[in-house]
């Protein structure tokens, strides 16, 4: 019988920003021109993503591309992200990813939503639940993941900023 770890992720932070914007680039679910993951291995680094579906419609798929060194570092070229529920109202949308997206991931599903601030601002809390086979990799993609998260959060934090300060320039 095949073991299976089965792994919980989940990360909050702040973004400087109006949840009406942050919520239009996040739903622009094809461009990820937002995101740097800080990752300076060309295997696993984001290289371009682009939208396969129609925009606005749910569902539809963000297709992500990594470096030539993907299949040497166990990961496929591309990955593909579902977006399965879209709820304006309470700011939260529900997508999966393509099983094997890292080595060893099955059953992805993930959550983001967003809170407004009283300041203005916002809160981003990411959630995520999927199986790991072998069981042994089961930590190490969870810390993985909460790497990802806190990357998601910390650029879009940035982008806001800079765009708030070209706004004030």
């Amino acid at each position: 019988m095949t073991k299976v770890h089965r792994v919980t992720g989940f990360h909050q932070g702040r973004i400087d920003a109006d949840i009406e914007d942050i919520w239009a680039l996040v739903t622009d679910w094809g461009s990820l021109a937002w995101f740097d993951d800080g990752s300076n291995s060309e295997g696993l680094k984001l290289m371009d993503s682009w939208l396969e579906g129609e925009p606005g419609v749910v569902p539809r798929t963000r297709v992500m591309s990594r470096g030539e060194g993907a299949v040497e570092s166990g990961a496929p070229e591309q990955n593909r992200e579902v977006l399965l529920v879209e709820d304006k109202v309470a700011h939260r949308l529900y997508y999966d990813a393509s099983d094997g997206f890292a080595p060893g991931i099955r059953n992805y599903i993930a959550s983001w939503s967003f809170d407004e601030l009283d300041d203005g601002g916002c809160m981003m809390t990411i959630s995520s639940n999927f199986d790991c086979v072998p069981a042994e990799t089961g930590e190490q993609n969870a810390e993985m993941l909460h790497t990802v998260y806190v990357a998601i959060v910390a650029s879009l934090h940035k982008h806001f900023s800079k765009v708030k300060a070209s706004a004030a320039q």
